[in-house]
This record gives structure tokens, C-alpha cells and sequence, in this order.
């Protein structure tokens, strides 16, 4: 009975990890998350499939994971064979500023960059140590990471896209410690990814999309044709997530320790 913990469970990518996970009912999945008395929809799949067990953590919280990850412990014997760290968190306020404009002030800098540090590298770092005993013992052994293809610098020069500098640069340093990670954990057989779900529509606002957003997606799409001539617009989560559980599956030793997307390879569209 495979088990997995995924972090960042409350809506978008995070409850659909849960969702696809647990309709296999050989699965036992621990779906983690910062506040489970919000998180409405996850409760409802909880109460709707038992292999589902919510378990309150938060990965800027060290004390938090290790709390988490002795409640998982007790459920599975001290293994886990599948770490998903898909929680995240940027500062609104940083994300159409390019980074001339990021403020000549130590306090400024570092609140700009804090909430996407502190959940895409110190998050990183502390949810994979908290469990990294447990999959140690688990079977199959591996470490994802959620990315995005906007951490590579290719990406970054074929769009022009200069916004969302705090999370592109929380996840970049993410990705190199995910190789670190894979080169100290390979002796042990354990496997270690960042991998981009692609670009995917995990709008959860009121309906019809605000004309703010709409705008975004527009300048995004128009940004990302500049390299994908032919792209139409985001893939919605089902189909994200259904791709990157695929990968993880059949997840290779020569893939660990790189980013790679929802197909495998560096196709991050």
C-alpha cells in the first residue's frame, strides 16, 4: 500500500494531487495543509474517501513539519514511500515589480523576498528533513518538489517576462538545492526532483475570471508564444496533475537532482 504526503492540499494543484491519489484505494495519502477547517473541499474528499487523512502542518513552520511527520509516522510504521512539496507562498505586492525597482533598503528587500523564500527554499529544506527518515524506510523512495518553467533562465530570456522576480528566484535556488539534495541522497537509492507542472489554470476566484486577470493571462500567453509559437492558453489541473504523477512513477535515477516538466523532460509548456 504505496503512501504519499503532499503539501499544500487546501485548492488548486494540492487538492487535485489528492484527488487523483485517492481514487486509487491501495493508496494511503496525507494530504497536509496549513489550515484543514478552510480548507472545505479537501474535508469533503476526506469524508468521501477514507485512504484520505488531513494532517495540519505549515512548511515555514519546522516544528509544525516534525509534529506532522510523527502523526504520519504512527499511521505507516515510520515509512513513506512519496514526498510532494507543492505548498507555496509569494508576496502580492512583489509580483509586477522588475527587479531595478526592487527598494536600495535592507527591510524592503528582505520582506519582498520573504514569503516566497521562506515556503519555496526554507520550506524546501525543512519539509523534505522532516521526512527524510521516513523515506529513507519507504519503498519507493522519492522527493518531488514543485517548480516552474519560469525558474530557467532560458525561459526568462526568450519571454522578456521580468515580473514575479521573488518567486522565479525562490524557485531557482530551489532548484539547485534539490540537486544537492539528490547528490548526498543517491547513495541510498532515494530520488530527488523539481518538477514543473506546466502552465496551469488554478484560478479559484469568483466566476467570470475578474477583466484583472484575464489581462495577466493575456500578457503571459502573448510572453510565452515568443518561444511556443503555437500555445493556446493553460492546461486545467486534471490534466496537469495526471501528466506529473505519470512522471513521478516512472521517475528515473538519471532524472534525479534536475527540473524537469510534466513530460519528462524540459518541454515546460
Amino acid at each position: 500500500m504505496p503512501s504519499y504526503a503532499v503539501t499544500g492540499t487546501s485548492r488548486g494543484l494540492g487538492l487535485e494531487f489528492v484527488k487523483q491519489l485517492s481514487q486509487n484505494a491501495n493508496n494511503t495519502v496525507f494530504a497536509i495543509v496549513r489550515n484543514p477547517d478552510s480548507a472545505t473541499n479537501l474535508q469533503t474528499l476526506a469524508k468521501q474517501r477514507p485512504n484520505v487523512h488531513i494532517v495540519k502542518a505549515d512548511i515555514t513552520d519546522p516544528q509544525s513539519l516534525v509534529s506532522a511527520a510523527a502523526e504520519i509516522s504512527k499511521e505507516t510504521n515510520g515509512i513513506l514511500d512519496v514526498l510532494i512539496n507543492n505548498a507555496v507562498s509569494t508576496n502580492p505586492a512583489a509580483g509586477a515589480v522588475p527587479p531595478s525597482q526592487i527598494p536600495l533598503d535592507v527591510a524592503a528587500t528582505r520582506d519582498f523576498f520573504k514569503a516566497a523564500y521562506e515556503s519555496s527554499l526554507y520550506g524546501a529544506i525543512w519539509t523534505t528533513n522532516a521526512f527524510l527518515p521516513m523515506i529513507e524506510s519507504g519503498k519507493e523512495k522519492k522527493i518531488i518538489h514543485i517548480s516552474t518553467g519560469i525558474a530557467d533562465a532560458r525561459v526568462i530570456k526568450g519571454t522578456g517576462v521580468t515580473a514575479a522576480v521573488d518567486y522565479a528566484v525562490a524557485k531557482g535556488a530551489m532548484n539547485i538545492l534539490v540537486a544537492k539534495y539528490a547528490a548526498e541522497l543517491e547513495p541510498k537509492g532515494i530520488k530527488v526532483v523539481a518538477l514543473s507542472p506546466g502552465w496551469v489554470d488554478t484560478y479559484a476566484g469568483p466566476t467570470p475570471k475578474p477583466a484583472e486577470i484575464l489581462g495577466v493571462e493575456a500578457y503571459i500567453l502573448q510572453s510565452f508564444q515568443k518561444i511556443w509559437p503555437n500555445l493556446k492558453g493553460q492546461i486545467q489541473p486534471e490534466e496537469s496533475i495526471k501528466m506529473v504523477l505519470n512522471v513521478i512513477e516512472n521517475l528515473t535515477t538519471e532524472q534525479s537532482g534536475l527540473m524537469i516538466s510534466h513530460h519528462g523532460n524540459e518541454e515546460w509548456i
